[in-house]
């Protein structure tokens, strides 16, 4: 393969004890559109990040054109002419598309705006005037606008971060077509993240995967690689369960019915016609990549989300028009994947985020008792190993092990019917991650029906009894976790129908 216009040698990237990127090996071919796969975490946005100068790397060279070059900011970057779209939009809200596309100095476009606007505006399918405010367009019309400041600022490496995760499927058809007419025409050198393997298959000629931080395969055309084998070097070998499953199945407890959400700000359907139902006793698994869904299905189910059609059913109880606190008075907990910021409250001491929700038990009056919020702490403490040495210190002076011990004894101290336990594990070391999934087992035994929604295969299959696979707010397929098969549940997580 010729044409080689960028290479990454050796790059290493640490934060903290989490080697984010290991000795990583990347090449890019000028006015190729690659595609760069990988589960989340696997170190995707890293690597883009220290190609745009966002991320300075411990070791390892980046050479353009032959060159070795030194990107130490995202200016620098930017100098040499590559240019990254993130999965957050960086627009000016309060300004017009032609001053998003005319900031900075490294514009091309000054002196022949409206020619080049028209132009890039057929390319992307643009129907909207340069002067329009960015805050009154569509998701979709801001991606676009997005993209075409990399061009107006000369930007011939292109780094799309998960581009089509906010458009509709027409403006991903669109958008495949914008950017074969980029690299064709214009000689754009186009990467596209994506853990979609539809999109690494109808948008790329080139494709790399990462797992755990490492590039386990580069260079590979994409026309001569098959789904199995992507999925296979992205999952590698999931270890199956050795947890007892054969523990008594009680009554239903949650039934969710004809679930569909609407995202009020995009106006794009998050969830459609979700059905499922968890018995007593049983873990009932959700798996899918990050942002299909799984979010709002929680909230909807905790009772945070009220606009929302369909049924959520507790014990037999309709709770579909009510909120958190009559969902946890018939015994739901909720345990969200955001442990700092949803589910304990920064910068308040470990007792006060104990409380939260007994904080009716722990009123002595009109008051809070100190000796029953003291003694309450206490138990939790003892009965979920939970070291807290300081109970009015701020609770982000624990480990997030401690932190989600805490969250978790809180929540599960009464024995709940239903929980709701989404990514209970994420960034937490072996010892703590056995902790959580012991507290989960042993709910599981004492008839607490579990709803289990995590990106962590290795857990999903070692924990629930069935499984579901989301995708772009839909349930593709169901699985016995006894006699699934890893390859197929990467494929339904990537979108990839049989």
């Amino acid at each position: 393969m010729n044409n080689k216009f960028l290479e990454t040698k050796n790059i290493t990237k640490t934060f903290g004890k989490l080697k984010a990127l290991d000795d990583v090996n990347f090449n890019l071919y000028r006015g190729k559109i690659h595609g760069l796969l990988g589960e989340n975490g696997a170190g995707k946005s890293s690597l883009m990040n220290v190609l745009s100068g966002i991320y300075k790397p411990e070791k390892g060279a980046i050479y353009l054109d032959g060159q070795r070059q030194n990107i130490s900011s995202p200016d620098i970057a930017s100098q040499l002419g590559i240019g990254m779209v993130h999965q957050e939009f960086r627009l000016v809200e309060s300004f017009s598309i032609k001053d998003n596309l005319t900031l900075s100095k490294a514009n091309i476009f000054k002196d022949d705006f409206l020619k080049s606007f028209k132009k890039y505006s057929e390319i992307f399918a643009l129907n909207a005037n340069e002067n329009e405010i960015i805050s009154d367009l569509s998701v979709g019309e801001k991606q676009k606008i997005e993209i075409m400041k990399l061009i107006f600022n000369d930007s011939n490496i292109m780094l799309l971060d998960e581009p089509t995760a906010v458009l509709t499927p027409q403006e991903t058809s669109q958008l495949k077509n914008s950017l074969v007419t980029l690299a064709e025409e214009d000689m754009k050198t186009i990467v596209l993240i994506t853990h979609k393997l539809k999109e690494i298959k109808e948008f790329t000629e080139i494709v790399s995967v990462m797992k755990n931080g490492k590039m386990v395969a580069k260079d590979l055309p994409t026309n001569d690689v098959t789904d199995n084998q992507l999925i296979e070097l992205m999952m590698g070998e999931v270890k199956k369960s050795t947890i007892n499953k054969d523990n008594e199945i009680g009554q239903t407890k949650l039934k969710v019915e004809n679930i569909n959400f609407f995202d009020s700000v995009s106006n794009i359907k998050k969830l459609e016609e979700i059905n499922f139902q968890i018995k007593a006793g049983e873990i009932l698994g959700l798996a899918g990549v990050s942002g299909n869904g799984q979010v709002e299905l929680a909230n909807i189910i905790s009772g945070i989300e009220r606009i929302f059609e369909g049924k959520i059913i507790i014990n037999n109880n309709d709770v579909s028009k009510k909120g958190v606190r009559s969902r946890k008075k018939l015994n739901l907990s909720y345990i969200p994947e955001n442990r700092l910021g949803v589910g304990l409250a920064p910068g308040v001491s470990v007792i006060d985020n104990s409380i939260v929700r007994d904080y009716f038990f722990t009123k002595l009056g009109p008051h809070i008792s100190k000796s029953r919020t003291s003694n309450y702490l206490q138990s939790l403490i003892k009965q979920f190993s939970i070291k807290a040495p300081n109970p009015k210190a701020e609770i982000s002076t624990l480990s997030g092990g401690n932190m989600q011990k805490l969250l978790m004894g809180r929540e599960l101290v009464g024995n709940p019917d239903v929980i709701i336990a989404s990514q209970p594990t994420r960034g937490l070391d072996v010892n703590a991650v056995d902790a959580i999934h012991n507290l989960l087992i042993d709910q599981r035994n004492k008839g607490s029906a579990i709803f289990l929604i995590s990106e962590d295969l290795d857990e999903l299959f070692k924990l629930s009894h069935r499984l579901l696979v989301i995708f772009e707010g839909k349930i593709v397929k169901s699985f016995n976790t006894v006699d699934a098969n890893i390859n197929d549940i990467g494929l339904a997580m990537a979108g990839v129908s049989e």
